[in-house]
């Protein structure tokens, strides 16, 4: 018969072996200049204030994988920083701690939030706050629950003044490339191109049995089209893609890990190359997919897209 000692050591173990393996992402020594304290002497000038911020996120169920798009990414969390500090004037560190950390809370995996603010003019040394916030928390305010739901989160997921541009092979033949490159730099929108496979043979391959073959098809066609375009950036993720357009930069989707369809996702009639596009924009949050006259698409294909949720847009 087990003794109580033994059942509570057990029990500490198990414990202890449930939480071996956990994964943070963190912020570290992010300073910026902020209007914020509780003193008249705070007000009408800005402070240096440090953000430190660690999520630990939830890897339970992701195998092995070195793919960026399947990680959070740093830069949501400076994102939210960056929001939370563009809102009204707040006295308290603890205040704008407790906004970060909400925000926090809502992204996909983050199961625990810690937030450390610290003042740095504020004397010799440098004053501040520290919580943790949990998604399941008892103590929480229904506020505070109500802002775990993903349709509250303030944060700038969404990319302003940019779009996706789908061209085909008859867009990159040397007599319609002129359009493309009068395009390009005329617009004062950001782009990221999406491109067709490199060979028709290829779009008429199965995409549930061929997947390698057309992912690395396209990017071929991204490869080729960056060679006489030097002022497009490869990006080779969602992660990256993004981050470009946040930047204003222009760039090239060149897909290197193997694209992966859902049972939801659909085939658009076999057509690989736009599907994957039409994936593209709904992760960027993007509602519709521009195209060249000379691509014009066909009834069905747009209805397609429109069942996706994704409208389609003549550039000339």
């Amino acid at each position: 018969m087990f003794t109580e000692e033994f059942k509570k050591k057990s029990l500490l173990d198990l414990r202890g072996k449930k939480k071996a393996n956990v994964d943070h992402i963190l912020v570290r020594d992010y300073v910026r200049k902020i209007d914020i304290g509780a003193f008249q002497s705070e007000y009408g000038f800005k402070q240096r204030v440090s953000f430190n911020v660690i999520l630990e996120v939830n890897t339970d169920n992701q195998p092995m994988h070195d793919n960026v798009d399947l990680v959070l990414s740093y830069d949501n969390i400076i994102e939210i920083i960056e929001d939370e500090i563009s809102q009204k004037r707040v006295a308290l560190l603890e205040t704008l701690a407790e906004k970060i950390a909400i925000s926090c809370l809502c992204l996909d995996s983050v199961v625990t939030a810690t937030v450390r603010l610290e003042k740095l003019d504020r004397g010799l040394g440098k004053l501040g706050v520290q919580i943790r916030r949990t998604k399941v928390q008892p103590s929480a305010s229904k506020t505070n629950l109500n802002l775990l739901h993903k349709n509250n989160l303030v944060i700038k997921t969404k990319i302003p003044n940019a779009g996706l541009l789908f061209i085909s092979n008859k867009m990159l033949q040397q007599k319609n490339m002129r359009y493309l490159k009068e395009f390009i730099s005329t617009s004062t929108m950001t782009w990221v191109i999406c491109l067709s496979e490199i060979y028709k043979e290829f779009s008429e391959m199965n995409p549930e049995a061929d997947i390698e073959i057309l992912t690395l098809s396209v990017a071929q066609n991204a490869y080729m089209l960056n060679k006489k375009f030097k002022n497009l950036k490869l990006a080779r993720s969602r992660t990256e893609v993004a981050f470009l357009l946040k930047e204003g930069v222009n760039c090239l989707w060149c897909p290197t890990d193997l694209y992966r369809f859902s049972k939801n996702d659909g085939f658009l009639k076999k057509e690989f190359a736009l599907g994957m596009a039409c994936q593209l924009t709904k992760s960027l949050l993007m509602k519709k997919i521009y195209f060249f006259r000379q691509d014009e698409l066909s009834d069905v294909l747009i209805e397609d897209m429109n069942n996706m949720g994704i409208s389609v847009e003549y550039c000339l």
